[in-house]
């Protein structure tokens, strides 16, 4: 290995280890404060976690778009037929059921969350991770990252379980207006949920648990990759890993935004082309 590269390599480890250790400085610090008094903010964050897991499992499916007839029909006249041909009968009505899921995990996964972290906890929201200033600094660990993981998601396309779910608009390779449309959709509900797991549940329990923050949001990322693929289901823990100790490193959700959209889409492109239905051009 040349030597410039073993000494960047060497430079890399140390950032990692020194961040890390300051992560743990403080946390010793915060608990040798408080370790005689009741966190109730981490006691709410953790029945907000609850309720927003329960909100999306329940009412943020693309098929739970009948949600929207009682309120709906406050405003509107015919609101069951309206819902009906757009979720239902109408030629987009497909991405319309994906355009509810993913407006649903923005709710769930980032704007109660945000306003809980804004009001309650009286924290600042860049703190919770969307601070760009880490995130630019380190934009080589995404391209690194994203090249490793590529070649895997290419020989994943080539299986049967792979390109009978992706992408989950099916007719996203129609046009391009439906392709951007589509992955706009997409990057919206990967940014929301990056926000939730690796921003709030991340950032907002470090003081209390350290580096093994990480490890405790991991969990339920996991759970919520439950009816999908199995190698996908278990690549979501070393991934939640990963992209933990990433944020925590930067301080930042957005390399790891950065991530999960370009590996999103480059699922997609290589489902389409496996079928030969990527005809945008």
């Amino acid at each position: 290995m040349p030597p410039s590269i073993k000494n960047t390599l060497q430079r890399c480890k140390t950032d990692f280890m020194d961040a890390f250790e300051q992560v743990e400085n403080d946390s010793f610090e915060w608990l040798a404060e408080n370790r005689r008094r009741v966190d109730w903010r981490l006691l709410g964050l953790v029945a907000l976690a609850c309720f927003v897991l329960s909100f999306l499992e329940y009412f943020g499916g693309s098929g739970k778009y009948t949600t929207l007839q009682a309120p709906l029909s406050l405003f509107v006249d015919n609101a069951n037929e309206r819902i009906i041909y757009t979720f239902r009968t109408g030629e987009y009505a497909r991405l319309a059921r994906l355009m509810y899921w993913s407006g649903c995990t923005f709710v769930g996964y980032m704007l109660i969350p945000a306003l809980y972290v804004k009001f309650v906890m009286g924290e600042r929201l860049r703190d919770m991770g969307l601070s760009l200033k880490g995130a630019l600094k380190h934009w080589w660990i995404y391209v690194g990252l994203f090249l490793i993981v590529l070649p895997f998601v290419y020989l994943m396309s080539l299986t049967d379980s792979f390109q009978n779910t992706y992408p989950f608009y099916k007719l996203a390779g129609r046009s391009p207006a439906e392709f951007v449309v589509w992955e706009l959709t997409y990057a919206l509900q990967f940014m929301s949920l990056e926000f939730f797991f690796r921003g709030v549940l991340l950032h907002a329990t470090k003081k209390r648990f350290g580096i093994y923050s990480v490890l405790l949001s991991v969990i339920p990322y996991c759970m919520i990759h439950f009816g999908k693929p199995l190698p996908e289901t278990l690549g979501a823990v070393f991934a939640g890993i990963a992209l933990g100790v990433l944020s925590l490193y930067t301080r930042s959700i957005w390399l790891g935004v950065a991530i999960h959209v370009s590996v999103a889409v480059a699922m997609d492109v290589f489902a389409l082309l496996a079928r030969g239905e990527f005809h945008l051009f």
